[in-house]
């Protein structure tokens, strides 16, 4: 088992679910509880709230890491006002926000449309997998996002997000753009289904997909040079259920299908990616 310290591909997607999340990687969902009581997003918003708990996961690789990666870390959420930070948006406490992982502002929080900005670390890329030997690594970075959502009628929302390379270090740019639902199941359970369709420009492709001359001399792989166009399609279906008035419990299954440039890269080993992720987060 690996300890990280960063969200999984998987728990990643456990996070979907709840915020219509848009970051770069595959991961489980999971929906937000409510109990017999009013919604939380209609009980009176608090100045500071929050939660934490512990995320694991279990899911594929693209680029044949030799077997399911299984990971155990923390998670956390934290609002002040208008600000939040988080490694964990299913922990949200209010079902309409729109939380993405690192440091997030509110720009607008209407009724139906919803605005913010954040920023996150990025790792990157290491090359410790079989298929990215020789590749070397993708460098860190910090990555802006800048996302709406509009909640539309019966549960359904339609949410998309901007992500920049803010340092210019080879990551590029993506754009995504999902559709999710929730509804209750039962009157402490919730499920969540989301789908998000994900593409880059030319340099993040090249960086995370390409192949240059000496990188081909390295591996034995033959050139390639990506252009922008689509990246992935990720679908996440994911189970929220509230314990009791401060502890929540979560579960999610995603797929991730490469798209495109993504999916033509020699270093891909399998273009459909899959993770099961669960949760346990105690709020305050």
């Amino acid at each position: 088992m690996k300890l990280r310290s960063r969200p999984p591909a998987l728990a990643l997607t456990l996070l979907v679910a709840a915020a219509a999340w848009g970051e770069e990687a595959p991961p489980p969902v999971a929906p937000d509880a409510a109990a017999e009581e009013p919604d939380d997003d209609d009980a009176p918003p608090r100045r500071f709230e929050g939660a934490i708990g512990l995320l694991a996961s279990w899911g594929s690789s693209h680029h044949g890491r030799g077997g399911p990666d299984t990971t155990l870390e923390p998670g956390f959420y934290l609002r002040w006002g208008r600000l939040t930070a988080s490694n964990a948006s299913a922990f949200a406490i209010r079902r309409a926000d729109d939380v993405t992982r690192g440091l997030g502002l509110d720009l607008s929080s209407g009724s139906r449309l919803r605005t913010n900005l954040s920023l996150r670390y990025d790792r990157g890329r290491d090359d410790d997998e079989p298929a990215l030997e020789g590749l070397g690594d993708v460098r860190a970075t910090v990555r802006a996002r800048l996302g709406a959502s509009w909640r539309l009628d019966e549960g359904w929302r339609l949410s998309g997000g901007w992500s920049p390379d803010l340092l210019g270090r080879g990551g590029g740019s993506f754009v995504d753009l999902g559709l999710s639902r929730e509804r209750p199941l039962a009157p402490r359970t919730r499920w969540n289904a989301s789908l998000r369709l994900t593409a880059a420009d030319r340099r993040y492709m090249q960086s995370y997909y390409g192949i240059d001359a000496g990188q081909a001399a390295a591996t034995g792989y033959p050139v390639y040079t990506p252009g922008a166009g689509l990246r992935d399609l990720q679908t996440v279906l994911g189970l929220r259920h509230q314990l009791s008035e401060d502890w929540v419990a979560l579960a999610g299954v995603s797929l991730r299908r490469l798209l495109g440039p993504a999916a033509d890269g020699p270093s891909v080993t399998d273009k459909t990616g899959w993770s099961l992720g669960f949760g346990l987060g105690r709020r305050f």
